[in-house]
């Protein structure tokens, strides 16, 4: 005869299953955390570099900002909610930032994060105005070094 197995590997299953299961939602909002905020940086950093090629004046360059920041994020964030634009210009510099809010549900954790109902997420990129001229001689110059 032999003899059956005990149902102890069940009952140690039915006891690890939830918190395994726990731990693979967990990296898969953190895959979205690090998805959102990476998406968000580029995002910010080609709109900022966009603004910088405008060369009339800094109300047109903030218009720019905004037109290319509404443009370039749109329809690429997962999990991220609520994102707001933040676009300032000063002097040459533009700078575009975007933050937003990823929610987890409580739910699939035991405790609360910070009291708060998700995650920030932000990116943040400046981009700066460049006299074509003065590159152009300073890259010569480190040419005429190098020889």
């Amino acid at each position: 005869m032999k003899r059956g197995l005990k149902g102890s590997y069940t009952v140690e299953a039915a006891l690890i299953f939830p918190f395994i299961m726990t731990v693979v939602v967990f990296l898969i909002y953190i895959s979205f955390f690090l998805h959102d905020r990476a998406v968000m940086s580029s995002c910010a950093y080609q709109a900022a570099l966009k603004a910088s090629l405008v060369r009339t004046s800094p109300d047109d360059m903030e218009k720019a900002a905004i037109k290319a920041a509404a443009y370039s994020i749109e329809g690429l964030l997962l999990a991220t909610d609520e994102v707001k634009t933040d676009v300032k210009v000063s002097g040459k510099k533009v700078t575009v930032s975007y933050s937003g809010t990823l929610q987890i549900p409580q739910s699939i954790l035991f405790f609360p994060i910070d009291g708060s109902e998700g995650i920030s997420v932000e990116g943040t990129a400046t981009a700066a105005q460049k006299d074509a001229i003065e590159f152009i001689r300073s890259c010569r110059a480190a040419e005429n070094i190098i020889r």
